[in-house]
């Protein structure tokens, strides 16, 4: 499965209409207005641009900034809250962090877990199944929540954080693209350059980001059990 990406003028607004959070109506006048102005100028070009290369790199650069301004949307709504409440903003930091411990073994117990957890729930063990060994961790403490992160490497030298937050209830989920897996609803998003994934697991707030790791990488691995 591939993360849903805007392609055309109509597909643009549209993701911006369709985002569980509103996004501001400051953002959509943007949008709109790159769209417009792009439109102007296909219409002033020679026709042979307009179906030309040409055309068609200035059409994507035109969606490309339009997409931007969307993204940074998107990641700015989940940020919000107050002063005292972890967000996901600075979970997602985390899981791009270095560590500052060894990694967890393999649980002794069970060989699809490590032998690390939060409240009862443990990290995932991939190294088999899929080629993520564990190579760190650390934890850190926001705003009176515990946060536990483990990291992980693959045989190309990608990099992935897994956090866990301690305590329940979970900050607030919303904005991203929401893909729902065995009726577990998945968040989509970027932050800082990475693909981001959120979503609750017995009620405590887990995030996984990884640079270069595409959105599809990234729900198989949150899925798996």
């Amino acid at each position: 499965m591939s993360e849903p990406r805007p392609r055309t003028e109509s597909e643009l607004v549209e993701f911006v209409r369709s985002s569980d959070v509103r996004a501001p109506e400051e953002l959509h006048r943007r949008v709109q207005a790159l769209v417009d102005a792009d439109s102007r100028a296909a219409r002033r070009r020679p026709g042979r641009d307009r179906s030309g290369a040409g055309g068609r790199s200035r059409l994507t650069l035109g969606l490309a900034g339009a997409f931007a301004v969307v993204a940074v949307a998107v990641v700015v709504s989940l940020s919000g809250g107050g002063a005292h409440t972890l967000t996901l903003h600075q979970t997602s930091q985390l899981t791009l962090s270095a560590p500052n411990a060894p990694a967890p073994a393999e649980s002794a117990g069970n060989r699809a877990q490590l032998a690390a957890n939060v409240d009862g729930i443990p990290f995932p063990y991939w190294e088999d199944h899929f080629g993520w060994r564990s190579t760190g961790t650390r934890s850190d403490r926001i705003d009176g929540r515990t946060v536990t992160t483990v990291f992980y490497a693959d045989a190309q030298g990608r990099r992935l954080g897994y956090a866990i937050v301690g305590g329940t209830p979970a900050p607030t989920l919303s904005g991203g693209t929401v893909v729902w897996h065995d009726g577990v609803p998945y968040r989509l998003l970027s932050y800082n350059g990475a693909r981001v994934i959120a979503w609750l697991r017995n009620g405590h707030l887990c995030v996984v980001a990884g640079r270069g790791v595409d959105g599809a990488t990234l729900l198989r691995l949150a899925s798996w059990t």
